[in-house]
């Protein structure tokens, strides 16, 4: 009996986290000022200038913290649905997904909870950060490890690719999951958050119905 009330809590917590990480992740986005903009990149400096004195902006990245732990749940649930028809694609698109996610993290939290800290400072005191403000978003140290970040949308991509490839789930809600992950790895790529909403949009479409599906299943 517990172990199935056990099971019966995994299945519905796997079938939230596919419900929830899209609307976490459509939050963080729209938290973002100049949405609309379509301007490439941008220098340091104008990004440290952008999250400086952004309270929502903070939020909405401490929101995509929060996110990744629910993106491991997800990537686990698709590696298992994969395991008996693409076992391959699912594993090697769960290890680079799982460790895209640890870099989301540590993104997360060196630009966004540390910032979050350094905005609780007088302006004379954060002025004299700002040197190593821009340390931190120009990727310097380890924290080049940020770069390897497009694992992320990769792994998931490939595991989409699994699944439309051996329909485990219906193909439109796979095909939706490559879409999105291209969508985000182009959002990041050019630094357009627009186009990060329009991906988690197609996401959600995707996810959300799965989920369902999950946590409806029988056991």
């Amino acid at each position: 009996m517990d172990n199935q009330r056990l099971e019966t809590v995994k299945r519905i917590g796997t079938g939230l986290a596919f419900i929830l990480y899209p609307v976490l992740s459509g939050v963080a986005f729209a938290a973002h000022p100049n949405l609309l903009s379509l301007e490439i990149g941008g220098e340091v400096s104008a990004k440290v200038e952008e999250f400086h004195g952004n309270p929502l902006m903070h939020f909405g990245h401490f929101v995509m913290l929060l996110g990744v732990p629910l993106l491991i749940v997800i990537s686990l649930k698709l590696m298992d649905i994969l395991k008996d028809r693409s076992p391959w694609l699912g594993f090697i698109g769960c290890v680079m997904a799982v460790f895209g996610g640890i870099v989301l993290a540590v993104d997360k939290t060196a630009l966004c909870l540390v910032m979050s800290a350094f905005d609780t400072l007088p302006a004379a005191e954060y002025a004299e950060l700002l040197p190593g403000i821009e340390a931190l978003f120009g990727f310097e140290g380890y924290l080049a490890i940020l770069y390897l970040l497009p694992s992320l949308p990769l792994g998931f991509g490939i595991q989409g690719a699994g699944l439309y490839r051996s329909r485990a789930i219906p193909r439109w809600q796979s095909a939706a999951l490559i879409v999105a992950m291209l969508g985000l790895g182009v959002a990041a790529a050019v630094d357009i958050d627009l186009f990060g909403l329009v991906a988690t949009a197609i996401l959600a479409i995707g996810f959300v119905p799965l989920g369902i599906q999950i946590i409806n299943e029988q056991e």
